[in-house]
């Protein structure tokens, strides 16, 4: 059985996911590609696949003039030379969808359903339930519910309403998907839910198998060592918070300062709490008499990574209608206990009171109550049963094994009816 894997980067979140993937097919002795549309990585296990001409010469500049453009479906204009693709197509017996924004053009995405392999879709976010968009909240933080209806109204597809292009992309979408009816492969059961309300994907099989972990950030140290090595005090009380963009709304940056505000009223002046932070900076700013603050930038080290984790006494995660993040499971592999809110990933692996404290969405005075708790007064049980055994559904191998799975299933089907 080989694998082919598709997506349109390497460098970021879903391009960790995909080379990690690959690595556990791999070691698992399957024969497995990954293509990428950007490759900045240098990973034997992912190859860049060459762009569309057509699209370096025209949409490439649109793409620069309207920046929001790389938020909706490619209607017309394929990410890469599809000839490019026909070979390792012909090749595989299974094939994984990851991304498309940029990479596939709807008509490149009908052929490739016209291959008659074994394909499954394993989005990280909302493009295919969605009309284009990444995420399932609006602009104001609030749960976004358009994918579950219609997306053509949406602002962030106004663009293309100037030539009633965004009913035809999602329509379209939607009479390809009924058509051929491609499994999708969640990240957890949060995301499960919201696909099965989608107006694209509600009458599609969606099975969620959990992402899994960077096993390079997960090895065993002393916090007393991590700290020294991290060059952090060892008497402090260590809130950990990171994001690709620390002010991204949908993250809880702006949630963050607020969190922090409630938790200064109930501490004193003697308490030495330290925010220490992590990825873009871009506009966060905290400024808290009780609370230091470091901010360590951009972390591409996995070791340092592992020591952050190591090190701190708390993870926050406070995000408002992300899938993820999925720097909550890493935490709770590495006994962090985190308190998030009740959305995406948390809701399948914080065990309340065991690994940390899931909260209502929005519910700022819990939270705060929950961080001033969690350091100062309750004491974490990461030796709990349960913690253990949701811990093992979210390695690497055994993601590869239920997708490795779940295709000789699908495959045993097939060769049955032939």
């Amino acid at each position: 059985m080989k694998f082919l894997i598709l997506s349109n980067n390497d460098s970021d979140g879903v391009g960790q996911h995909v080379e990690r993937l690959s690595s556990a097919l791999k070691e698992l002795g399957y024969e497995t590609k990954a293509l990428v549309l950007h490759k900045s990585l240098n990973k034997d296990s992912v190859t860049k696949i060459k762009r569309s001409f057509f699209k370096r010469i025209f949409y490439y500049p649109l793409n620069y003039l309207k920046k929001d453009i790389n938020k909706l479906f490619s209607f017309g204009f394929s990410g890469v030379n599809i000839k490019d693709l026909k070979k390792n197509i012909l090749e595989a017996d299974v094939i994984l969808i990851y991304s498309f924004i940029n990479f596939l053009s709807i008509n490149s995405f009908e052929k490739i359903l016209q291959s008659k392999k074994i394909i499954y879709f394993r989005p990280l976010d909302m493009e295919l339930a969605s009309g284009g968009c990444h995420v399932n909240f609006d602009d104001k933080g609030r749960e976004c519910n358009k994918y579950q209806k219609n997306c053509s109204n949406c602002p962030q597809l106004n663009f293309l309403n100037l030539f009633n292009l965004s009913k035809k992309i999602i329509e379209k979408k939607k009479i390809i998907l009924e058509k051929y009816k491609p499994k999708i492969l969640v990240e957890n059961n949060f995301t499960k839910n919201i696909y099965e309300k989608s107006y694209s994907c509600k009458n599609l099989k969606i099975k969620p198998i959990f992402l899994g972990v960077n096993k390079n950030r997960v090895n065993y140290f002393e916090k007393q060592d991590a700290r020294n090595k991290l060059q952090l005090n060892q008497d402090e009380k260590i809130l950990l918070y990171g994001s690709f963009n620390l002010d991204a709304k949908h993250k809880g940056g702006e949630i963050i300062k607020d969190l922090l505000e409630m938790l200064s009223k109930k501490i004193s002046s003697k308490d030495k709490i330290k925010l220490v932070t992590f990825g873009r900076k871009n506009s966060f700013q905290i400024d808290i008499k009780k609370i230091k603050w470091v901010h360590l930038g951009v972390i591409e080290d996995d070791l340092k990574l592992n020591l952050l984790y190591r090190a701190a006494d708390l993870m926050l995660s406070p995000s408002i209608g992300c899938n993820g993040p999925h720097m909550v499971v890493e935490a709770i592999y590495n006994d962090l206990p985190v308190i998030a809110f009740d959305q995406g990933v948390a809701m399948d692996s914080i065990l309340n009171g065991v690994n940390g404290f899931k909260v209502k969405c929005f519910d700022k005075e819990l939270y705060a109550r929950k961080i001033f708790e969690s350091l100062f007064e309750f004491k974490f049980d990461f030796k709990n049963v349960q913690n253990k055994n949701m811990k093992k559904t979210f390695s690497s191998i055994f993601e590869a094994n239920e997708i490795i799975n779940i295709s000789k299933n699908d495959l045993n089907s097939i060769n049955e009816k032939h």
